[in-house]
């Protein structure tokens, strides 16, 4: 999936990188994955035979979820990747650039309206 994604994270182009990350994890069925709907299952489990065992749904949860907190890593940038660093799991480095970033985001939003506002008290005095 990585050659679908052409637009790398940095702090000016976050409302245009996440619009390629939700139709694409969407049509895979796994968004969940990062918003949190499909949360984690207990790492261990208790067999048939009383003895505590690796749950399979873990690692099979386990591995999307490393799959796409390296397909998020692949695209962000340098300054983007710091935001991230030492976090583990796809759900939480999702929320935390989206904690990150949309503010900036929507600061801009604001700042265009509120110059596309002056100009236009300017052109009609």
């Amino acid at each position: 999936m990585v050659h679908m994604l052409t637009i790398k994270l940095t702090s000016s182009n976050y409302l245009l990188w996440r619009n390629q990350f939700i139709p694409l994890l969407t049509s895979q069925d796994l968004l969940g994955f990062l918003d949190g709907s499909v949360p984690a299952p207990s790492p261990k489990v208790i067999g048939s035979n009383s003895i505590t065992q690796v749950n399979p749904a873990y690692t099979s949860w386990l591995t999307t979820d490393q799959t796409l907190l390296n397909l998020l890593y692949s695209s962000l940038t340098k300054e983007s990747m710091s935001e991230v660093l030492g976090l583990s799991h796809a759900h939480k480095a999702w929320t935390t650039l989206e904690a990150f970033f949309s503010h900036r985001s929507k600061t801009r939003e604001l700042q265009l309206k509120d110059e596309l506002q002056r100009c236009s008290e300017a052109r009609n005095p």
